[in-house]
């Protein structure tokens, strides 16, 4: 009878101590989570898609649809210079000029309707997240347009000269934005962010970056 007491009393202990087990593994994982969502939610606002094994733990939520990241002024000049010729001779009662410049705010980040998704390695600790790239989501004009012109006699200056020109600016403008390095930017802030608080909790981050849509 004794013999029979003193396996009952290993097995139950042998029991406590998986189920403890089980439970400290358990909360290490919602511990793990919890730590993944918070940084997203401190970096970037919303809370990812968040998977442990090919299970979901968490849905993606964002209260925003977008987050600027940078924002940078630049100022934009573009010019119109017409000339009338006569045997590649230019005349200057034929030239008109017009200049056109602004100060535009320029502002990138991340679109957080497009999926963020991140699945984390419960045995290495390591995390993977999946993001869009950064994109340019303003392009908005400070200010006044400052204007320059010089017309002739023969070539005047009219309305849709000044509707081209301002036409031109903004298109400048924009492409200054897409050409300045501001996405970049943008994406190795966030990374870099992510990577200072997950790191605190001994979790290494791995981004994978989504190409962008044509």
């Amino acid at each position: 009878m004794k013999h029979y007491l003193g396996i009952c009393l290993v097995l139950l202990t042998l029991a406590a101590i998986l189920l403890l087990a089980l439970r400290a593994c358990t909360a290490a994982v919602d511990h793990s989570v919890t730590n993944v969502a918070d940084a997203f939610k401190s970096v970037l606002s919303l809370q990812p898609r968040v998977t442990l094994n090919e299970r979901i733990i968490l849905a993606q939520t964002a209260p925003i649809a977008e987050l600027a990241v940078v924002t940078k002024e630049e100022l934009v000049t573009v010019g119109l210079d017409e000339k009338y010729q006569v045997l590649s001779i230019t005349l200057p009662i034929g030239e008109k000029q017009l200049t056109a410049e602004a100060t535009f705010r320029l502002k990138a980040g991340f679109d957080l309707n497009q999926p963020f998704a991140v699945s984390i390695d419960p045995q290495t600790h390591t995390v993977r997240a999946q993001m869009p790239r950064a994109k340019i989501l303003s392009v908005e004009q400070v200010g006044d347009v400052t204007l320059h012109a010089d017309d002739s006699m023969l070539n005047r200056l009219n309305t849709d000269d000044h509707a081209l020109i301002e036409k031109n600016l903004l298109g400048a403008a924009r492409n200054a934005a897409e050409e300045s390095g501001l996405k970049k930017e943008a994406e190795e802030q966030v990374a870099q962010r992510l990577n200072e608080l997950l790191a605190h909790n001994g979790q290494t981050l791995l981004i994978d970056w989504k190409k962008e849509a044509p």
